[in-house]
Order: structure tokens, then sequence, then C-alpha cells
């Protein structure tokens, strides 16, 4: 796997030279990158404008049919990642919200039920299926969902990544259309028909009843009481994944286990425990996907105190933060938690927070979002 971080300064001051080119820039199958954009209402023209975040410049380009089916019409186009990370769909009069374009992206179908990522010439997964393992856990027993690409050999050569997720009930749902799923077999899916990237996920369950205990660490002073956080528990959720289900998959599927082959990923508290766990075993996971995170709950002080006591002398993840509104969707904290981490000297090139100005906190932004994370594991950048 290819981990070339740029460096995000140095990006950032090209990128609106970069982006101001684009336009006159003929792109080819060797310098562009394909999208394709299923629609079910078979519009007659298809627009995907591609936006940079960073600098807000965007390009337009029409899309060209490439197949009529009973179901659903195909479009495709070349998209720039080097310049964009982010394309919307105009179509039949609508649009989507503005949804993931890096080279893990394959392509989005637009239908009745929402926006869902798919692989254009791989696999089409209308039902997920996933192995399950049961651990004990405090009280109760734990579910772990193991979800495996069709092509996974257990005796390959080449080992799989292994993509942890937090709350995992909601990224591996049976029902493809369900509101709360982050369609996250089909995004890696996707990614590996676009890439020759290949990784397994495991997903973590957390019952509702507990998981303000469970993905809560133990860093300091709560400053909210508007929901129950008298038992922060995330030290012995953290050392459950490390200590029990990270060496179970490590023995038991053909992975990779080195951090840079290992990624953490959730949103919320998910989020915030994923940061946590990262921080934690940074000998295990070079990649922390925080999304719309809950550093809030914590002061920018006991951050900064946390963070200064960690030894990344080793190993240092790379942080990929996401969040939408600034005051709806933990946007504060996040925008604190990238001035906690320079404040704490952790390199410019290892963190990046990205965002969406109208998004809400719920599964269908995260899952729009989620390929930016995989871009961050795999590629070591979003650009």
């Amino acid at each position: 796997m290819k981990r070339n971080i740029c460096l995000l300064l140095a990006g950032v001051l090209c990128l609106t030279a970069f982006a101001a080119c684009s336009e006159q820039k003929t792109l080819t199958e060797k310098t562009g990158h394909r999208l394709y954009v299923r629609d079910d209402s078979k519009s007659e023209k298809v627009t995907a404008t591609f936006i940079n975040t960073q600098t807000r410049a965007s390009t337009d380009t029409e899309m060209k049919l490439v197949s009529e089916g009973e179901e659903y019409n195909t479009f495709s186009c070349l998209g720039d990642t080097g310049a964009y990370n982010r394309v919307v769909i105009s179509y039949d009069g609508s649009k989507t919200k503005e949804l993931a374009f890096t080279d893990c992206v394959s392509g989005w179908y637009l239908s009745s039920y929402g926006v869902t990522p798919y692989a254009e010439g791989g696999e089409t997964i209308t039902e997920v299926t996933y192995d399950v393992k049961t651990f004990p856990y405090r009280t109760y027993q734990k579910d772990v969902y193991i979800w495996k690409p069709s092509d996974y050999d257990a005796n390959a050569k080449e080992k799989y990544a292994v993509i942890y997720l937090e709350d995992g009930q909601k990224m591996l749902d049976a029902n493809g259309d369900s509101a709360e799923c982050w369609n996250v077999a089909q995004s890696v899916t996707g990614m590996m028909a676009a890439s020759d990237h290949k990784a397994i996920v495991v997903a973590i369950t957390t019952p509702e009843l507990t998981r303000y205990d469970e993905l809560t660490p133990d860093i300091g002073e709560i400053l909210t009481d508007e929901y129950n956080y008298n038992n922060p528990d995330g030290k012995y959720f953290s050392d459950f994944v490390c200590g029990t289900v990270v060496p179970y998959i490590e023995k038991t599927y053909n992975v990779y286990t080195d951090p840079a082959h290992n990624g953490i990923c959730g949103s919320s508290l998910g989020g915030l425990e994923s940061f946590y766990i990262g921080m934690e075993h940074p000998e295990k996971f070079g990649t922390i996907g925080a999304l719309s995170p809950t550093f809030g709950l914590y002061a920018d002080e006991t951050w900064k105190k946390y963070i200064s006591s960690k030894d990344f002398s080793e190993n240092r993840p790379f942080v990929y933060m996401y969040a939408g509104d600034w005051r709806a969707d933990n946007g504060q904290g996040a925008d604190s938690m990238t001035h906690t981490l320079a404040d704490c000297g952790y390199p410019e090139d290892k963190y990046v927070l990205t965002r969406l100005e109208d998004g809400a906190h719920l599964s269908p932004f995260w899952r729009a979002i989620f390929p930016e994370f995989l871009s961050a594991m795999f590629n070591g950048h979003i650009f």
C-alpha cells in the first residue's frame, strides 16, 4: 500500500493555482479518474459539479450516457482528483448533496432510496452478508460483524487491510436501503473496483443503552450533563478492541498487522472513541477517522494535556476529521481539535479537517463522505 503523505501546507498553497487551471486541463484515462453515476429516474442530462473544499473552486462537466437499462441509466465522465475532492450530481431537476470524489470512488447510485455508493464493473451488492463473532463484554455478549469482499482469499499472498468501525450496527446493514446504513460494504467494493486497494471490514456493535459509557473516554471533566455520562468506560472499550478483537481478526483472517494497513473510524461518539483508540494505540492504527466527533465534551486544555502525554516517536496516525454545520454537527469541536493538534506539535501533514457547511448529524452525510476516509487511509491524503 502506498502511504505517500503529501504536506498539507504545501498542498493548500498550490490548490488555488491547481484548481484555477483545471478547466483548461484535458483529462485522459491516465490523468483523470472516471466517475460513474446510475440514475433510476433515467434523466436525459446529468451534470457533475466537481468541488475543491479548500478553495471552493468548482467546475461543471456534462456526463455522457454510457448505457440504458430497465432499472437505471448509467452516465460517466472523467474528473481530476488532484484538484477536487467532492462532486454534486445534477439530474432531472434535482441535485445531490456533496459526495466524496476520490480515487477510492467508483460510482454513485441515485435512487428513490437515496444516494448510495456502488462498484461499476464490479460486484453489485444488494444484501450484505458477514461473519458474526460474539465476545463476552462486561455483563453481556457483544457482536462483531466481519465483512469480506467476494474475492477474499484466505491463502492469497497479498493480504488485506482492515477497517475497524465503531457503532458497527449502523455500518453493515443487510437492508442496503436503510436510512441509517452507511453502505460501507458498497463503498469498499467500489474502492476495490477503482483502485488496487483491498480490505475487509470489522464492525464492532454498541447497544444504545450502553454507548454513552462505552464510547466516552475518561480523560478529564466532561463539560455537559445533557446526557448520561456518569460512567465513561472508553478505556475498557479501547482495551477490548485492541486486546480481544484485533488479535482475533489477525489470527483468523488473512490480513496485514502493521499500522499502515489498519484504520479505525466512527461518527459522533464513535468518532470520539475512534480518535481515542487511535491515540492510545498508534502502534496498531495508522489512520483515524473521526466523523462529526464529539470533541466538545472536553475542554481544549484537557485535550492538550492528554495528547501531550502520548509518545508518538515510533508511530503517528493520520487523523481524518469531518464535520458538517459548525454548531449543529460538532464543527466547533473539530475546528478546535485542529488547533490543539497544532499546539501539541502534531505535524501538519498528519491531520486534515474537511467539512460540509450544511451537513447534518445524520448517516446519509457520513455515507456520502466515507470514501474520503478511505482515501486518507490508503493514500495518506484526500486530494
